[in-house]
């Protein structure tokens, strides 16, 4: 009888450790995402001041891409802006694919183009601050699309650099991208 009575008291131990256990597992998840929330509340803003047009369409438009998507399980939704971003020698394009729709910018409108200091999967997060209508500020976040095969985002870079070099606040380095 006791041997029964230890193996019960030993299951009872082991169940008050699974037990803790999923207690700190199920607050250290809540804490973490009150911190997430507390830390990239307003990192992405709202830009409701864009006029997009209807269509996505740039077929025969010679633009170059200088954004990717990155992966982080969801949580870059809360980080990076929904558009995909080309530019061409005259014009920056943000291109909502999900609502078929673009807006056009000026690349002479753009008065910042810096880095974050958010990194996600090894890509910094860049913001383009472009002088909206009404002297109000639109503000994209994206990670860049720089490899050894797509140098785009480079080329944009030194594009901005040469049209107003004030609009340059971060360095581009290999090192620091």
């Amino acid at each position: 009888m006791s041997r029964v009575k230890d193996k019960f008291r030993l299951i009872k131990r082991r169940m008050h450790l699974y037990l803790i256990f999923l207690i700190g597992f199920a607050l250290f998840i809540v804490l973490f995402s009150l911190i997430f929330r507390k830390y990239t509340a307003g990192f992405k803003p709202k830009n409701s001041q864009i006029s997009y047009e209807s269509s996505a369409d740039l077929v025969g438009e010679e633009i170059r891409k200088i954004s990717s998507r990155p992966f982080l399980f969801g949580l870059e939704d809360n980080l990076v802006s929904d558009e995909d971003f080309y530019f061409d020698d005259i014009n920056f394009y943000a291109i909502d694919n999900k609502q078929q729709r673009k807006a056009v910018f000026l690349l002479t409108e753009i008065i910042e183009l810096s880095k974050t200091s958010i990194t996600i999967t090894n890509h910094r997060v860049w913001q383009v601050i472009i002088h909206g209508a009404d002297n109000q500020k639109i503000v994209f976040k994206f990670t860049h699309n720089y490899t050894l095969w797509n140098k785009d985002f480079v080329k944009f870079y030194k594009k901005i650099a040469q049209i107003n070099p004030a609009a340059i606040k971060s360095k581009w380095s290999l090192w620091t991208m």
